[in-house]
C-alpha cells in the first residue's frame, strides 16, 4: 500500500495500569484509492467494527476536487527515524480492531522486520520563491500603507497572505 506521509507524531506517557513509561512513534498518512478504502472497510467490518468506529478511524476527505483517505499508521523506531514528512512509504499494513473498540493500523512485521517494500524521500527542499518568470522574485521590501488606510484583520484570521 502506497501511503503519503503528513506528519510524524511521538506521544509519551506513563501506563496506567503497569506505571511504566512508554512511546508511540506513529506516521499519519494518506492514500487515494478509493477501491483500497472500500477493502478497508469491509475488513474492520467483519472483524465486527461498525461504520461510525471506522469513520473515526479514516474517512473520506475532499481538497480541490479530490478524495483522499488519511490515517494514523504505528510504526517501529527504525522506520520513523528513517522516513521523512511528504515521503512515500510502500508496505504492507495490518489493521484491527482492538478489545477496546479502537482500530489500529500498522506495518505488517515478519521476523522482526516491518515490511517495507520500497520508499521514496520528498522531494528537494524548498529554497525560495519565484513569481512564474524563469528568474527568482527579487525580494523587495513592501510598501507601508498610513494606518488609517489599513482595515483591521477579522477574528480569527491572521495576516498572512495565505
Amino acid at each position: 500500500m502506497k501511503l503519503l506521509i503528513l506528519k510524524k507524531t511521538i506521544k509519551e506517557g506513563v501506563s496506567t495500569r503497569t506505571g511504566s513509561p512508554y512511546k508511540i512513534k506513529s506516521l499519519f498518512v494518506k492514500f487515494d484509492e478509493k477501491d483500497i478504502y472500500e477493502n478497508i472497510v469491509k475488513h474492520l467490518q467483519g472483524k465486527g467494527a461498525d461504520i461510525e468506529q471506522i469513520e473515526k478511524f479514516c474517512k473520506p476527505n475532499t481538497y480541490n476536487e479530490k478524495i483522499s483517505y488519511a490515517f494514523g499508521l504505528n510504526c517501529s523506531s527504525f522506520t520513523f527515524d528513517k522516513v521523512e514528512m511528504f515521503g512515500t512509504l510502500d508496505c504492507n499494513v495490518v489493521f484491527d480492531l482492538n478489545d477496546s473498540g479502537f482500530i489500529n493500523a500498522k506495518i505488517q512485521v515478519v521476523d522482526s522486520k516491518e515490511k517495507v517494500n520500497g520508499y521514496e524521500a520528498s522531494e528537494s527542499e524548498v529554497t525560495g520563491w519565484t513569481n512564474g518568470d524563469s528568474e527568482p522574485a527579487k525580494d523587495e521590501p513592501a510598501k507601508e500603507q498610513p494606518a488609517s488606510d489599513q482595515m483591521p484583520p477579522e477574528p480569527g484570521t491572521d495576516d498572512l497572505p495565505f
